[in-house]
């Protein structure tokens, strides 16, 4: 173990062929010793474990973002259709050389096990410095305890039952040691909920100091992702799934239970009640705007606007001003992440923010938009969904409305402008999160009076300046900071972004987990599985469920049936935490893609004809054929060549 220039830990049985050392190694001396031969070197071990954490802020390589087009939707971009994202959406995963491979690396992925080899190396090595106050290095040792188990999970969401690396192997294991198996996912649950209850022993409430130690992990951050790994061991996708029947490795053992197992939900409710009470002790509580330093005491907003502002501003929001948010990524959205070449999620001068001001400025290619669909995910103004809605026109929601000074949506949408009913009439949510054609843009640059109004308004019919002119795309506008700021027609100035840390995990995340956990575990829903959505629901300017669908909704008892409360949290969810990279988990976990990944790709016909625009256009053939395997990732078959113990994901 001492040349470690040569270490080639012998994961290369997992398809792992890549050792490179970490470049904090002198070059002058290879070996462990001086690796943590004191605190400085160990704080730069340290940081390498921290940097294997997945960037999702990057969409084409994160799959939560693009592997679907239910959310987020590439169009018909061919530079954004050719990324690995987009390649999984249009159904061409494959084993040969898989897309997102985080199992070895590769094709858009980077490997998770390379990350838990050198958190291994630290934990083995922790013990060495003698210039580190014991209490430190323990926080040190529990830290990365904690990215070891994430970085399990991390695989266990792609790839179902996976290789538990407890230990390094030493460089003597034989060639028998080396063929290791994937455990079955209930026993990886196990490991990865162990590591974290060892972690949480050393590791603060929360940060002691935030400005300096912003994406540093701390107990409350550890208990949430715990509360996180059980919700998944308990839901159907892991959870007494028959389509995994058949899936026994050659041991015999089977890798993923066909019988549901009722205690793993209960098991799941008690460890996301006691993130929520330490998130609660560590003083987050969920956004709002009006009561926090730069919100509505700051400009003269309305109301509306202050709600709005209440559901955007709770992602992009200053994170030490935001109690909202429990973990947020250390990398931020920004100009140029990653590169102007394919315009990821923080390159928003290309893709995502609408050029509002001069006409004469260039329709850029807008490959980042909204999918068409979520436009009618959004509940109505009562809190209902739109077609369960006995006051809504959903039939007619593709026909036209002028938009009047006495509607109560003046402050969403431009005064005399016509748009399709479908936009009026909606939640605080449905204009918080999306750009829609004759809708305004707030941004603290688009007003004159101090937030009392905001000017312009998008326009993205044919021939006219916004996202995806002449496609009629939404835009994801939650994510885009109120403090970015437009030019006001200077071509050469036209847009600053304002970079903000992308939350993994918020307080309101774990609300609804709650309530979801509840309902599983009682006979029907009662006050206690209501509480927690409606704390969210409340938030975002709605009544509960049970006052809104008994006053709004043609089945007004369906929050007393647990199916249909089943229904009802997973719609909240999938409003809630739109556009944040969670819809690609959940809907996973709850087997739900059938619902979603096979539909076809919409917009507003590109007509410059009002009447003829707003009329549904597929404006592509192309529509993924989902089936069960889809649910889990591939491995390489190079992999199962070299390591005759490991089992292909089943269906592959």
């Amino acid at each position: 173990m001492k040349n470690i220039m040569r270490i080639i830990v012998a994961f290369s049985l997992m398809g792992i062929m890549s050792c490179t050392y970490l470049d904090v190694v002198p070059n002058d001396t290879a070996t462990l010793d001086h690796a943590f031969s004191n605190r400085s070197v160990m704080d730069k071990f340290l940081r390498t474990c921290y940097s294997h954490l997945p960037d999702p802020t990057d969409p084409f390589y994160y799959p939560a973002y693009f592997t679907s087009r239910d959310e987020f939707d590439w169009r018909s971009d061919s530079r954004a259709g050719n990324t690995p994202a987009a390649q999984i959406s249009r159904g061409l995963q494959n084993t040969n050389n898989p897309l997102q491979d985080y199992w070895t690396g590769g094709q858009g992925g980077k490997s998770m096990y390379q990350a838990i080899r050198d958190c291994n190396i630290f934990l083995e090595n922790a013990h060495i410095p003698r210039d580190i106050a014991e209490i430190e290095r323990a926080r040190w040792i529990a830290e990365v305890k904690f990215l070891k188990a994430y970085y399990h999970f991390f695989l266990m969401e792609l790839y179902g039952p996976i290789v538990l690396v407890k230990e390094n192997l030493p460089l003597s294991a034989t060639p028998e040691e080396t063929k290791v198996y994937r455990e079955p996912v209930d026993e990886c649950v196990n490991y990865i909920v162990q590591l974290l209850d060892e972690a949480v022993v050393d590791l603060p409430l929360a940060l002691p100091d935030p400005s300096t130690e912003q994406g540093r992990i701390s107990k409350t951050i550890a208990l949430g992702i715990k509360a996180k790994v059980l919700a998944w061991g308990a839901s159907p996708l892991f959870n007494g799934n028959p389509d995994y029947a058949g899936w026994i490795d050659k041991r015999g053992k089977q890798l993923i239970s066909s019988t549901p197992d009722p205690k793993k939900w209960e098991r799941a409710a008690v460890a996301i009640k006691e993130a929520i009470d330490a998130a609660h002790a560590a003083g987050n509580r969920l956004y709002e705007f009006n009561k926090f330093a730069g919100g509505a005491q700051t400009f003269a907003m309305n109301d509306s606007l202050v709600q709005l502002m209440t559901v955007r501003k709770a992602i992009t929001e200053s994170i030490d001003r935001n109690p909202g948010v429990i973990w947020a990524t250390q990398e931020q959205f920004a100009n140029g992440k990653g590169g102007s070449t394919f315009a990821p999620l923080g390159n928003m001068l290309a893709s995502l923010f609408p050029v509002l001001y001069s006409t004469d400025q260039p329709s850029y290619i807008n490959y980042m938009s909204a999918s068409w669909h979520m436009g009618e995910l959004f509940y109505s103004n009562n809190g209902v969904p739109i077609n369960e809605d006995k006051t809504y026109d959903y039939s007619n929601r593709y026909s036209l409305k002028r938009a009047t000074s006495a509607d109560h949506h003046q402050s969403y949408i431009a005064t005399g402008e016509v748009t399709v009913l479908l936009h009026f009439f909606r939640e605080p949510r449905f204009y918080a999160n999306l750009g829609i054609d004759r809708g305004f843009f707030e941004l603290s640059t688009t007003t004159t009076n101090g937030g009392v109004s905001f000017a312009p308004f998008i326009k993205s019919r044919p021939d006219e300046v916004g996202p995806a002119a002449g496609h009629g795309a939404y835009t994801p506008k939650k994510i885009i900071p109120f403090e970015s700021s437009a030019s006001q027609g200077d071509v050469n100035k036209r847009y600053t972004a304002y970079p903000y840390n992308f939350p993994l995990l918020r307080l309101s995340d774990l609300y609804l987990l709650y309530s979801e956990a509840l309902n599983e575990t009682k006979g029907q829903p009662d006050a206690e599985v209501y509480k927690w959505i409606d704390e969210v629901r409340a938030r975002a300017g709605l009544n509960g469920v049970v006052q809104s669908w008994r006053q709004a909704s043609f089945n007004p008892d369906a929050p007393s049936n647990k199916n249909e409360m089943r229904k009802i949290i997973q719609r909240e969810r999938l409003i809630e935490l739109s556009f944040e990279g969670q819809r690609f988990w959940d809907i996973r976990r709850w087997k739900t893609a059938g619902q979603y990944w096979n539909l076809r790709p919409m917009s507003w016909t590109p007509s410059r004809e009002t009447e003829q625009f707003y009329v549904p256009f597929v404006y592509s053939q192309v529509v993924r054929q989902v089936t069960f395997r889809d649910y889990l990732y591939p491995i390489r078959d190079y992999d199962l060549r070299i390591n005759p113990n490991l089992v292909q994901t089943y269906g592959w």
